[in-house]
């Protein structure tokens, strides 16, 4: 398959992450009570991320069901029974269930479609964080639910466009990841990455931003996390992973922590931190070529343990989020360097 075919599915499956997260977080921000937003945060979280590792695995074992489709459905189910004032809890579950599916879709296509390169799989996921703000500056705003239907129905264009690119297959080695190094247990490694992942969206809510404070700021937030994923993922085809791997934790932290108050110094950091979801996602594929489901379901895991965590202790002071910041980086890095391939020298 070409690279620009490849390309192809990774901005279409950007545009479907993008018009997912729009719904999900219009009805999350919309129908959900900001008094209740915190308790509806952890369960959503588990239903939403959890379960993806599983519906990859029914794909990576060569169902044909579009799950883009199916999950399609499901979302736009959910969006017609909150506008219809159905309950929160069978809305959130459809929602969610939708969701994942959508999620799994999107990374089996474009993993696929793109042997040995990660932009687009890493341009995919970016998609999110537009969409994710985007979706509860509408809910802010007031915007009506038949706007937001209308914006979810568009969905159903990529995806069926995407089909043709990436067609549902039976089981299919992905080739071309070899990013890990190797001598390293698979399990070591398959735990050590998500780790990664966990202390990524850990760090995540404890960067120091005493900056951010208005609405415009928060898309600003949201929009470079984008923009550093997708990055990460054109470096890592253009750089090297384990280059790419060092820029984005140790590279990040003097502007993570001396961009407190300085809103253009912590955004740059911001990006430069995302970039490690790419090197993330292409080494658990490395490691499981035939099982690229179950791989993207692994950073969901990751993603939904480092959120948890949150529930138990959140950084309180500025000192308290350095210390957190530089040691999860470090680790991080020290993880990353062991386990990502090393680049021959040209």
């Amino acid at each position: 398959m070409s690279e620009r075919t490849s390309f192809r599915a990774g901005w279409l499956y950007f545009i479907v992450h993008f018009l997912v997260e729009i719904t999900t977080f219009y009805i999350l921000t919309a129908y959900v009570p900001d008094n209740t937003a915190w308790q509806i945060a952890i369960p959503f979280d588990f239903l939403a991320f959890v379960p993806q590792g599983i519906y990859g695995y029914i794909r990576d074992e060569g169902i044909r069901v579009n799950f883009g489709l199916v999950g399609f459905a499901l979302l736009t189910a959910s969006l017609v029974l909150a506008w219809a004032g159905i309950g929160a809890i069978p809305v959130i579950l459809i929602l969610t269930l939708g969701n994942g599916m959508i999620h799994i879709e999107g990374a089996e296509t474009t993993i696929q479609a793109s042997p040995g390169k990660t932009a687009p799989a890493a341009i995919f996921v970016s998609g999110g964080s537009f969409g994710l703000i985007l979706g509860k500056v509408l809910a802010w705003g007031g915007m009506p639910a038949f706007v937001i239907l209308i914006l979810d129905l568009l969905m159903l264009i990529p995806i069926c466009l995407a089909v043709k690119i990436a067609p549902v297959r039976g089981v299919a080695e992905v080739k071309g990841y070899a990013f890990h190094a190797q001598g390293i247990p698979k399990t070591a490694l398959i735990i050590a990455t998500t780790f990664v992942v966990a202390a990524r969206a850990y760090m995540g809510y404890g960067i120091p931003t005493t900056w951010l404070k208005t609405t415009p700021q928060s898309v600003a937030l949201f929009c470079f996390m984008g923009l550093g994923k997708a990055l990460g993922g054109v470096l890592t085809d253009k750089l090297g992973i384990r280059k790419t791997a060092l820029i984005s934790t140790l590279g990040a932290l003097p502007f993570l922590i001396f961009g407190d108050r300085l809103m253009a110094v912590s955004l740059f950091g911001v990006a430069m931190f995302s970039m490690t979801m790419a090197v993330t996602l292409a080494l658990l594929v490395s490691v499981l070529p035939r099982k690229p489901g179950v791989a993207f379901g692994l950073t969901t895991v990751g993603l939904f343990l480092g959120t948890f965590a949150l529930a138990f202790y959140q950084a309180a002071t500025f000192t308290e989020s350095c210390v957190i910041v530089i040691s999860l980086s470090m680790v991080s890095a020290v993880i990353l360097f062991l386990t990502c391939k090393k680049e021959d020298r040209k």
